[in-house]
């Protein structure tokens, strides 16, 4: 078509085109007087079918830029709402782990007190027990005295029996003397 327009020497683009295409329908050229010649009209035809394609490809782009243009809009949105959103996570995130942190050592130091408050009666047990093992001790060794005690006492006991025993028959013995010596005495 350039070839031909050029050999007819028509600019065509399609700004051109399109002010021509208006300017002929405005005038109303096509309506009761058509071009002149069947090439012209093969021409024009074709310049009319093109700067129709052309219209409608960029209604088409323009409205594909529109969607995209909506499309970027929308995404820039999501973005900012995912980077608000992400920043209410990352100090939530702080918050918790502060709060974390904080329990860790809560939990810590209540263990430790745990195990503190755990020993205590352990060692209270250990303590009387040493106490107790030690009175029993005591105990013992006073039962060994005391049984100790006993059997030098049933010893001394027997000792006394024999030696009152022995007293009385030395008594009796001295009794038979002394009658004796009375009965020659007399």
């Amino acid at each position: 078509m350039k070839d031909w327009a050029a050999m007819l020497g028509e600019d065509i683009t399609d700004d051109n085109l399109e002010l021509e295409m208006n300017n002929e329908l405005e005038n109303g050229a096509y309506l009761g007087n058509p071009p002149k010649g069947a090439l012209k009209k093969l021409i024009h035809a074709a310049k009319l079918n093109a700067s129709l394609k052309t219209l409608g490809e960029r209604n088409q782009i323009y409205i594909l830029l529109s969607e995209v243009d909506k499309t970027k809009e929308e995404l820039r949105e999501h973005i900012k709402n995912l980077q608000t959103e992400q920043a209410s996570l990352q100090s939530e995130n702080t918050c918790f782990e502060s709060e974390n942190q904080n329990l860790q050592q809560k939990f810590k130091v209540m263990t430790e007190l745990y195990q503190e408050n755990e020993m205590k009666p352990h060692r209270k047990l250990r303590i009387e027990e040493n106490y107790w093992l030690e009175k029993e001790e005591k105990f013992f060794k006073v039962d060994k005295k005391i049984s100790h005690a006993t059997e030098e006492l049933e010893i001394y006991r027997k000792r006394a029996k024999d030696l009152e025993e022995e007293l009385e028959r030395t008594i009796y013995s001295y009794q038979g003397q002394i009658i004796s010596h009375e009965k020659r005495a007399h």
